[in-house]
């Protein structure tokens, strides 16, 4: 996990806005007024605690991230914000020795408790209505051994105790998530009477805990270990210290929700699966597999998934896209997901009413064949999307399509686009050539970038995701080109750390007469010169000279432009069915102004769209 994905974990940006601005919570986010423009009366500024963004709809139109907030506030560069942040969040930004010390420390904590409550769950007579409970979800003893499932005993202390014995200091034992404490020094432990599956890392490594309510009246039902400098719960997967070399060997990676599900499928022979802690999927753990396998079956409850989209898959959807701070479907967040990894995902639906566990344990061949025959992402979204619908109406039909198209037009193979455009002409019993059509209209604004086949190491290869990495990748290979799109600002740039880059690129090329790619890498400091070496890298992969060079950077510009407003325009639709009367006039005038800008974007690209091609048409 990088330092920046750390803060980002550990900080809330609700709370940190609260502290300048005076929020009010208005449906899923938070507004107020800017802190950044006056001659404000109603609240324009906007925080999204789930995707932990924020965004000015009023005069300044800016918006951002925790990162970008405390750089506007308090004038900062992106290396002191960082330092900053940092020390908020209690995250060294350089690792040392007695850090890795720590950590291990900790690991070795947790391994202890996990022994422990393993050996307390054989032994133990309070034990014995857990060793019955697993007697009855046919958990053997094996799998007991294996994946060192134990009990924490109902007691105050008992694991606190136990490990003093063995030499561990206590604030290291809170600090491992074992332990709780209070004001006044009161400590106990976090874990008791429940039934204890121990989380590991990739390596094995114990890391934190999942523990079970055994009776109605414990709550939470599941409740973790809390994140830790060891344990993140959004970038682990339960279970794939034991899957990764069968997941490698079969090129496929199983999906579940549950410690259960995962113990019972390894249990019975499928060695491939794992759990995403009973959260949202995300693509921290996703991007886990990536070393292992580019196949991926989600194995989803077939009732849910049908009704609601597969909500539980909303967390990928909004880190997958480039815009995190939209509400999207499910749907194209997964699909631009995919193209981004490379990825083939697929959908393991099960029975109606049946979790993993039960459907292997009833018969392990429907299990098989499920995930011989899971489907296609692309193919289950159609059928998921038409569930709802009448296919028979000229009203479903045309609901049907505005639902669809916009996914088709993000898969970049031509044959498979072609392909789903068919299929939904033969859904919609509609004229292919009509179909076609209207995917071109999406395409139009959102074309596929053309680059040379670069390593993935460079940032040249990914669809209209990310503009932002190829704009100054392109820009570092044709710098005298940079004034003609001195047109972007600051806000034009999600990612904190590109638009530090980009602010200094532009600085430093209008103050030189001649543009030094390593004088400029000089000037940036330690958090933002990797990066900056990165895209210089890729630069050099560029094949485009002169007035191509010129035409692919302007439109890399008007896209990224593009980009920000359509997502801005996405958010202000969105927020304006929760809005007051009030807050909606403002809204609606920065819909009509973020519309304009959207159709001369536009305009601009077609431009230099129709210009490529002409030029590329001459003999």
């Amino acid at each position: 996990m990088s330092v920046v994905d750390e803060i980002k974990q550990k900080l809330d940006l609700v709370d940190l806005v609260s502290q300048t601005v005076k929020l009010r919570k208005s449906g899923r986010s938070y507004a107020g007024l800017c802190p950044f423009h006056s001659n404000t009366r109603t609240p324009a500024f906007y925080v999204f605690p789930e995707t932990q963004t924020w965004h000015c709809f009023g005069a300044c139109g800016m918006g951002g991230d925790i990162f970008t907030f405390v750089m506007k506030r308090d004038n900062l560069d992106f290396g002191d914000a960082l330092k900053i942040l940092a020390e908020r969040a209690g995250v060294s930004l350089h690792r040392d020795p007695q850090q890795e010390s720590d950590s291990k420390r900790l690991v070795e904590i947790n391994q202890t408790a996990a022994a422990y409550f393993n050996y307390q769950l054989k032994h133990h007579a309070e034990a014995e209505r857990v060793r019955a409970y697993l007697r009855k979800r046919q958990i053997n003893s094996l799998s007991i051994e294996t994946f060192q499932i134990g009990y924490a005993l109902n007691s105050y202390n008992a694991l606190l105790e136990h490990l003093k014995t063995k030499g561990f200091a206590v604030s290291d034992i809170e600090r491992a998530g074992l332990a709780s404490s209070n004001e006044d020094g009161r400590v106990w432990d976090r874990f008791r009477g429940r039934l204890m599956f121990p989380i590991r890392n990739r390596r094995g490594e114990y890391i934190a805990f999942g523990a079970r309510a055994l009776s109605d009246d414990q709550q939470p039902k599941y409740l973790n270990s809390p994140d830790s400098p060891i344990f993140s719960k959004s970038d682990t997967l339960y279970g794939l210290d034991l899957a990764k070399d069968v997941i490698r060997a079969e090129n496929l990676a199983i999906i579940v929700e549950g410690y259960t599900d995962v113990i019972i499928a390894h249990q019975e022979g499928f060695k491939n699966v794992v759990a995403s802690l009973g959260t949202a999927l995300t693509e921290k753990q996703l991007s886990q597999l990536a070393r292992l396998t580019k196949r991926y079956a989600l194995a989803l409850d077939a009732d849910e998934a049908g009704a609601t989209a597969t909500e539980r898959g909303l967390n990928l959807a909004r880190q997958a896209l480039s815009y995190k701070n939209a509400p999207v479907p499910v749907g194209p967040g997964l699909i631009a997901f995919k193209e981004r990894l490379d990825a083939e995902l697929l959908i393991l639906e099960l029975p109606p009413g049946r979790d993993p566990d039960q459907v292997i344990l009833e018969n392990a061949e429907t299990w098989r064949a499920l995930a011989q025959n899971a489907t296609p992402l692309l193919d289950y979204y159609f059928s998921a999307q038409a569930r709802d619908l009448d296919l028979n109406s000229a009203q479903g039909k045309s609901e049907l399509a505005k639902r669809i198209l916009p996914i088709i037009a993000q898969v970049k193979d031509n044959v498979q686009r072609e392909h789903y455009a068919q299929v939904l002409a033969r859904r919609t019993r509609s004229d292919e050539r009509v179909i076609l059509d209207q995917l071109r209209t999406f395409e139009k604004s959102d074309a596929p970038l053309r680059v040379n086949q670069a390593p993935r190491a460079t940032p040249l290869k990914p669809p209209a995701a990310r503009y932002d990495e190829y704009l100054i990748a392109l820009a570092l290979h044709a710098p005298d080109y940079i004034a003609r799109v001195d047109f972007l600002t600051p806000e034009d740039f999600n990612d904190p750390m590109l638009r530090q880059l980009w602010t200094t690129l532009t600085r430093y090329n209008s103050a030189t007469a001649a543009f030094d790619a390593a004088a400029w890498l000089a000037q940036l400091n330690s958090a933002t010169r990797a990066e900056g070496e990165r895209l210089r890298q890729a630069a050099k992969e560029i094949q485009f000279e002169g007035g191509e060079a010129l035409r692919e950077l302007e439109a890399a510009a008007y896209r990224l432009r593009l980009q920000r407003f359509q997502n801005e325009l996405t958010q202000l639709r969105f927020l304006l069915e929760e809005a007051s009367a009030e807050e909606q006039v403002e809204l609606t005038q920065r819909v009509i102004l973020v519309s304009g800008w959207i159709a001369t974007a536009k305009r601009a690209l077609d431009t230099r769209t129709l210009l490529s091609a002409h030029v590329s048409r001459r003999p």
